[in-house]
C-alpha cells in the first residue's frame, strides 16, 4: 500500500511536470522503457536494490544505460529518484506514470490470447467492438496459447470473456456428466 501512494505520488509530479514542459509524449515513452528494462534485467534490478553500491555507482550506471535515449526530463527524474534513496522503486514509478499517461491519452491495455494468429479482418472487428464497449482507444497485446485449440480470450481490465475452444469442451463436458434424466429434488 505504501509503496503505491509512492509510486503514485512520484509519477504524478512528473506527469505534471512533462505536461507542463509540453514533452508528455517522450517522457511517456521514456517511462515505458525504463520499466521495462528493469523488469526484464533482473541485475539492474537488483544493482537498484541493494544498500551496499554506492549512489554514485547507480547514478552512473542510470546514465550510462538511459542519458542517450531519453529525455532530460526522464533523467532528472531518475536521478531524483536515486538522491531520494527511492531507486529500488524507479520501475514502480515508472509503471505508475505510464498508467496515469495511458488514462490522460484515454488508452485502454487489452490483451487478446488465441489458439493462432488472428486474421486482420477479425482483429479490426474486434478493435472496433472492444472501442465501442469501453469508449477508449484501445492497446492491444497480442498472445498465442496452443492450448486454447481456438477461438480467443479477451481481457480488458477485470473484464475477461472466453470465447475459446477449450472452455467449450469443458462446459459441454460438465453439462453431459449431469444425468438430465433424474430430476433434482
Amino acid at each position: 500500500m505504501k509503496q503505491s501512494r509512492l509510486a503514485n505520488r512520484y509519477a504524478k509530479a512528473l506527469f505534471e511536470l512533462a505536461l507542463e514542459q509540453k514533452r508528455l509524449d517522450q517522457v511517456g515513452e521514456d517511462m515505458l522503457l525504463i520499466s521495462q528494462t528493469i523488469e526484464e534485467n533482473a541485475e539492474l534490478a537488483q544493482m537498484l536494490k541493494s544498500p551496499i553500491i554506492k549512489l554514485e555507482m547507480k547514478e552512473k550506471v542510470m546514465r550510462k544505460l538511459f542519458a542517450e535515449s531519453t529525455d532530460p526530463i526522464s533523467l532528472k527524474f531518475m536521478m531524483l529518484v536515486a538522491k531520494k534513496s527511492r531507486e529500488e522503486y524507479l520501475a514502480y514509478f515508472a509503471r505508475e506514470f505510464t498508467e496515469i499517461y495511458k488514462a490522460y491519452q484515454g488508452l485502454v491495455d487489452a490483451w487478446v490470447t488465441s489458439a493462432s494468429d488472428i486474421e486482420t479482418e477479425v482483429k479490426e472487428h474486434l478493435l472496433s467492438l472492444m472501442t465501442k464497449i469501453t469508449g477508449k482507444k484501445i492497446v492491444l497485446h497480442e498472445n498465442i496459447n496452443n492450448d486454447l485449440l481456438g477461438g480467443f480470450v479477451v481481457r480488458i481490465g477485470d473484464y475477461q470473456y472466453d470465447a475459446s475452444t477449450k472452455t467449450l469442451i469443458r462446459k459441454l463436458k460438465e453439462d453431459f456428466s449431469k444425468n438430465l434424466f433424474i430430476t433434482d429434488l
